[in-house]
C-alpha cells in the first residue's frame, strides 16, 4: 500500500461514523490503495478534522509525538492495524458474511485496551465513558475509534452499511437515503464519475 500525503477536508468524512471515516483514510482500496496516514501528524490532522477528540488532547498528543517519534510511529502502526482489521470485518458484513474469528478477536483485544484506558465521568447526572491524552497517551485516537467501532458493530445501522460502487474508491459508508439504494460514498465525486463513464460508453456504442 503506497503512502500518500493528504490534506484532509470535510468531503473526506462521508462514512457517517468516525470508525468508517478511519477506514476511509485509505482510498482506492479496489484498485491501487493509497494510505493517507503517512505519519503520526497526519493521524492528528484527520482526528482534528473529524472532531474525534478535544483540541487540547490533540495538542497534548502532538507534544508527546514530538518528544518520542519512535513511540508515535508504534502508536500509528497500532491504529492502522485497527483500521485494517475493522475494514476486513465490515467488508464481510457489507457482503452479508460473518467476520472471521481472527478479526473479531483482534477487535476484542482493541476493545479491552481501550477499556483499560477509559474512565467513567458524570455529566448532567449521567455516567459517560471518557478517554484522555493523559490516560491513553499516543493511542488516544485508536482508543476512541475503537469505541465508535464497537458501538457501530452493535448498531442497527449496520443493515445500511455499504461499500462504494465507484471504481478507484472502496470507501465504506452508512446509507442514510430514504430508499436505501445509495451506491456511492458521495454523489459529487464517485457518483458523477460513474455517470460520466456511462455517458462516454453510450457515445462509443
Amino acid at each position: 500500500m503506497r503512502l500518500e500525503p493528504h490534506e484532509f477536508r470535510a468531503m473526506d468524512l462521508v462514512g457517517g461514523d468516525p470508525a468508517l471515516d478511519l477506514i476511509n483514510t485509505v482510498t482506492a482500496r479496489d484498485t491501487e490503495p493509497r494510505d493517507w496516514l503517512d505519519g503520526y501528524p497526519a493521524l492528528l490532522r484527520w482526528a482534528r478534522k473529524a472532531a474525534l477528540v478535544a483540541p487540547a488532547d490533540l495538542d497534548a498528543l502532538a507534544a508527546q509525538a514530538a518528544a518520542s517519534p519512535a513511540k508515535a510511529a508504534a502508536a500509528l502502526a497500532r491504529c492502522k492495524q485497527l483500521r485494517e482489521t475493522l475494514c476486513v470485518a465490515l467488508y464481510a458484513l457489507a457482503a452479508g458474511e460473518e467476520p472471521d474469528a481472527a478479526e473479531l478477536d483482534a477487535l476484542d483485544q482493541a476493545r479491552l485496551a481501550a477499556s483499560r484506558a477509559a474512565r467513567l465521568v458524570s455529566h448532567d447526572g449521567r455516567l459517560q465513558t471518557q478517554w484522555s491524552a493523559e490516560r491513553s497517551g499516543l493511542d488516544l485516537i485508536a482508543h476512541v475509534s475503537t469505541a465508535f467501532a464497537i458501538e457501530l458493530l452493535r448498531d442497527a445501522r449496520l443493515e445500511r452499511l455499504r461499500v462504494c460502487d465507484g471504481r478507484g474508491c472502496g470507501w465504506v459508508f452508512v446509507d442514510t437515503s430514504k430508499s436505501g439504494r445509495r451506491r456511492w460514498c458521495d454523489m459529487a465525486t464517485c457518483g458523477n464519475v460513474a455517470k460520466a463513464r456511462r455517458f462516454q460508453q453510450r457515445r462509443k456504442d
